[in-house]
C-alpha cells in the first residue's frame, strides 16, 4: 500500500509539474496578433493594455471616458488603438466593432477578446436594494460581456482565438455586495457554457477569478458612500428596522474586512491575464491572490452550515432585530 501511495504521489507531482511548465511556454510569436480589451480607463485593463503593447501585440483598448483614452495613448506606442466603449450600450458596442474591423488588415481577425470591464454596484442588505441596482450591474458585468463576445466571435473564428472573461471569487462564494455576486455567478455560468459551445471550433475560453485587490472597487471610502446612499433611499419602515447605527457598524466591519483581505499587488491579476492571452497552453481558470488561493478555496468547499457561520459571525444586527 505504501508503494502504491508513493507512486500515486509521484505521478501527481509529475503531472502538476508538467502542467505548470507547459503553461509557462509562450506563444511562438506576438507580432500580428490583435487583442481587444474592455474597461481600459484604469485598473487591470489599463495595466494589461500597456503590458501587451510593450510585448508587441496590437491592442484595441476600449475606454469609457476620453480621459481614459488620452492617458493610455500617452503611455503606449502608436500601435495601440483606443476607442470609446460603454459595454452596457449595444449601440456603443456596434460602433466599436465597426472601428475595430476598419483598423484590422484584410482577412484578419482578433487573437483574444478580454472582457475586463466591470462595476461593483450598490452595497447593502438585500432589502435596501432595488431591481434597478441589479440591472445596472448586470448590464456591465454580464450583458456587456455577452454582447461583446457575440460581436467579436466572427473575428475570433478567423484566428481560432481566445475569450478571457473577468469574474471573481465572488462568483464562487457570496461575500457581498449582492448584485455584484449575482452578476459574477452568472458570468461564471456563461463562461462555462461558452467554453463548451466553442470547444469544437478551436476557440478557448478562460476565466480570471481574483480575490480582493486594491482598486476603486475596494476603496473603503467608496464603501461608506455606497452604504449611506442605499440606506438614505430606503422606505421609512426599513430605515427604522435597521437604524442609523447599522450603517456605522457595517462601515466599520467592512473596512476591517477589506484591510485584512485586500491585496496591494494588482500585478498578480495582470500576470494571470498575460498567461491567458500569451501562453501556448493557458489554464481554463486562474484563481488569483493568496486569500483566494487558500482561504476562499477552503470556504467554497466547506458545508454551508460551516461557511455560513464563518462569513456571518461578524455581520451587524439591525437595531430592532430583537424587537421583531
Amino acid at each position: 500500500m505504501i508503494a502504491v501511495a508513493v507512486i500515486v504521489l509521484l505521478v501527481c507531482v509529475m503531472f502538476f509539474g508538467l502542467r505548470r511548465r507547459l503553461r509557462q511556454l509562450p506563444l511562438p510569436y506576438y507580432e500580428g496578433r490583435h487583442v481587444v480589451i474592455t474597461g481600459c480607463d484604469t485598473g487591470f485593463g489599463h495595466m494589461l493594455a500597456k503590458e501587451l503593447d510593450a510585448r508587441g501585440l496590437s491592442v484595441f483598448a476600449g475606454c469609457l471616458t476620453n480621459n481614459g483614452e488620452e492617458k493610455l495613448k500617452k503611455s503606449c506606442s502608436s500601435k495601440l488603438k483606443t476607442f470609446p466603449l460603454d459595454v452596457s450600450d449595444p449601440d456603443s458596442i456596434k460602433k466599436a466593432l465597426r472601428y475595430i474591423k476598419a483598423q484590422l488588415p484584410d482577412d484578419t481577425g482578433i487573437w483574444a477578446l478580454v472582457n475586463n470591464a466591470g462595476v461593483a454596484g450598490s452595497v447593502g442588505p438585500v432589502d435596501w436594494l432595488t431591481r434597478r441596482d441589479y440591472e445596472v450591474v448586470m448590464s456591465v458585468n454580464l450583458y456587456g460581456m455577452i454582447d461583446m463576445t457575440n460581436a467579436c466571435l466572427p473575428l475570433l473564428r478567423k484566428e481560432k482565438g481566445r475569450v478571457v472573461n473577468m469574474t471573481s471569487i465572488c462568483g464562487r462564494i457570496t461575500l457581498a455586495p449582492t448584485p455584484y455576486c449575482a452578476s459574477k455567478y452568472a458570468a461564471e455560468a456563461y463562461s462555462d457554457c461558452l467554453r463548451r459551445d466553442l470547444y469544437k471550433e478551436g476557440i478557448s475560453v478562460h476565466i480570471i477569478e481574483p480575490g480582493y485587490f486594491a482598486t476603486n472597487m475596494t476603496n473603503p471610502d467608496n464603501l461608506v458612500l455606497l452604504l449611506q446612499e442605499a440606506y438614505n433611499r430606503c422606505d421609512p419602515e426599513v430605515k427604522e428596522y435597521y437604524g442609523k447605527g447599522y450603517v456605522e457598524q457595517a462601515v466599520d466591519k467592512g473596512k476591517t474586512f477589506l484591510s485584512a483581505v485586500t491585496n496591494s499587488n494588482p500585478g498578480q491579476v495582470v500576470d494571470a491575464y498575460l498567461s491567458a492571452v500569451c501562453s501556448r497552453y493557458p489554464a481554463h481558470r486562474y484563481v488569483v491572490g493568496l486569500s483566494a488561493q487558500v482561504f476562499y478555496r477552503i470556504l467554497w468547499n466547506l458545508p454551508e452550515i460551516i461557511s455560513d457561520f464563518i462569513l456571518c459571525s461578524k455581520r451587524p444586527f439591525p437595531e430592532n432585530y430583537r424587537k421583531s
